[in-house]
């Protein structure tokens, strides 16, 4: 299953960071009816944080970000997980099972003898690859949006700091 763990480095403290994510993060929405909105949903706390991109589609592969700060002397360290929803992980667990067991039986039956070579014994394969592709697209499509805008909030304050402009466009809303 995709999972994707860095850690991004900021001179902010503890306070900012969050204020910082509460900036661009709102309450979690069944229905999403205005394309105004900020980057991501989810919940902040002073402990971390469990937020997903905001988006106006549908991809159930969509990654869940979740933090944890640590404060350094240099400022604070934010290590991020991100991970597939646990319901997803669980579908995907049986569909892989199934795959694997359907692979299996028809290795077994073609080894014994008591299956006869056809095209048709591919499709256990072709739903495999299937499955890897549709997961890891969907996520890795997502999680190479959420990582950049995500270490941009958090750095955006020592952008400003040092005279440059920090851009506040929200790719998610054009």
């Amino acid at each position: 299953m995709p999972y994707h763990r860095y850690e991004i480095q900021t001179s902010l403290t503890r306070e900012e960071v969050v204020a910082l994510l509460q900036s661009e993060t709102e309450p979690r929405k069944w229905l999403r009816f205005s394309r105004k909105h900020r980057l991501f949903e989810g919940e902040v706390s002073y402990e971390g944080f469990k937020i997903m991109r905001i988006i106006h589609y549908r991809n159930s592969f969509i990654p869940i970000i979740r933090g944890s700060l640590e404060q350094g002397v240099l400022g604070v360290k934010v290590k991020v997980r991100m991970h597939l929803h646990p319901f997803v992980m669980a579908f995907m667990c049986i569909w892989f099972g199934g795959v694997g067991f359907a692979i299996l039986s028809t290795g077994a039956g073609l080894i014994s003898g008591y299956t006869a070579p056809s095209p048709m014994l591919l499709i256990p394969f072709a739903m495999l690859i299937f499955g890897w592709l549709l997961t890891s697209g969907g996520f890795w499509f997502e999680a190479r949006k959420a990582k950049p805008l995500l270490k941009d909030l958090l750095q955006r304050k020592m952008r400003s700091e040092q005279g440059v402009s920090p851009d506040r466009q929200n790719p998610g809303s054009r």
